[in-house]
């Protein structure tokens, strides 16, 4: 019985040790997103062409308006837009309503480009936001971050672009 109950216990052991490994492994994980398969529309709900931003870096960042780190980072990416206009795009994408979208647009002063994403940003495999996209001029991904951004981060990553 005494043998038997060691066995069970490092049994336990093990199976609780590989499952939180797989989790860590699952939520440290950032998804490929390719430019070409991102859907976007604009606040009016009109479709909005990638191709449009391509000739120049370019930076996706997925976020929510209910979003704590969200919010936190975007005085970020509007200093970095504010710095690096004419030779970055920034784009904010959220999955929310236009309406929730607009809303939060029209209560903060910043302008970088806001779209909303036609598919829900899950089913992209982000578990949660923010998430940070940059891209090349010709559109390839050339880097990813989870969590928010500090100031010397994101201009760090900038740097790197150009």
């Amino acid at each position: 019985m005494n043998k038997l109950f060691k066995y069970a216990l490092v049994l336990l052991l093990f199976i609780l040790t590989s499952f939180f490994i797989v989790r860590k492994f699952k939520k440290s994980t950032i998804p490929e997103i390719n430019m070409d398969g991102i859907s976007l529309v604009d606040l009016e709900g009109k479709a909005i062409d990638n191709k449009q931003f391509l000739g120049k870096p370019l930076i996706i960042n997925f976020w929510g308006t209910w979003c704590g780190p969200c919010r936190e980072e975007l005085p970020n990416f509007e200093n970095a837009r504010k710095t690096y206009d004419d030779k970055i795009h920034i784009i904010v994408v959220s999955d929310e309503s236009p309406e929730t979208i607009s809303k939060f647009k029209s209560e903060n002063s910043y302008e970088f480009f806001y779209a909303r994403s036609l598919k829900p940003l899950h089913e992209f495999g982000l578990p949660s936001v923010p998430f940070t996209y940059f891209y090349s001029a010709d559109g390839k991904l050339i880097s990813k971050q989870k969590d928010a951004l500090s100031q010397e981060e994101l201009d760090r990553l900038i740097k790197k672009m150009l």
